[in-house]
């Protein structure tokens, strides 16, 4: 289930400095409303997803897979995320699926709780998270960046330990 919930959240966000009024942490879920986009997705070590014999820790520079990964936190408490989901083939050729996902969501005390209709269902799942006036971060780390990429064991992306993410208010 937190493969469904989380690249939405991936659909959220990575470590954002906070230098300024702009970019201090709000707390309220009206300043959620909005579209955001990807803009970085950053792991804790360098991989080279496409094979190219060039290691990046942004993985938005080894593949184009994530660029559709967005949200969309509308006043109602609804939401609806596009979100990638990357395996491998028996060639370690990196496989891209996206999906999108809906439900329900609330913002307190910079947490993030979503609800996700999932097979005639829903799952709930909570996430620390940092909101600015133009961002949205997040991290996942140990068996959460398993649920972003499929069946990692022996792959490019099996030293993967954890995952920032960053997306955009648009």
């Amino acid at each position: 289930m937190k493969k469904l919930i989380f690249p939405l959240i991936a659909i959220l966000f990575a470590f954002t400095a906070c230098t300024n009024d702009e970019n201090q942490s709000i707390n309220n879920n009206a300043a959620l409303v909005g579209n955001y986009v990807l803009s970085t997705l950053t792991a804790d070590v360098a991989v080279d997803l496409n094979q190219d014999m060039i290691t990046n820790m942004e993985l938005t520079n080894e593949t184009n897979c994530f660029d559709s990964m967005a949200i969309s936190f509308n006043a109602d408490g609804t939401f609806t995320s596009t979100i990638a989901e990357v395996s491998f083939d028996a060639s370690n050729d990196l496989v891209c699926n996206t999906n999108v996902e809906s439900g329900t969501y609330s913002y307190a005390n910079g947490t993030l709780t979503i609800t996700v209709n999932v097979n005639g269902g829903t799952a709930t799942e909570s996430q620390q998270v940092l909101l600015t006036t133009s961002t949205l971060s997040f991290n996942v780390d140990d068996n959460d960046v398993a649920q972003y990429f499929s069946g990692a064991a022996g792959t490019p992306a099996s030293g993967i330990m954890s995952l920032d993410f960053v997306y955009n208010k648009i």
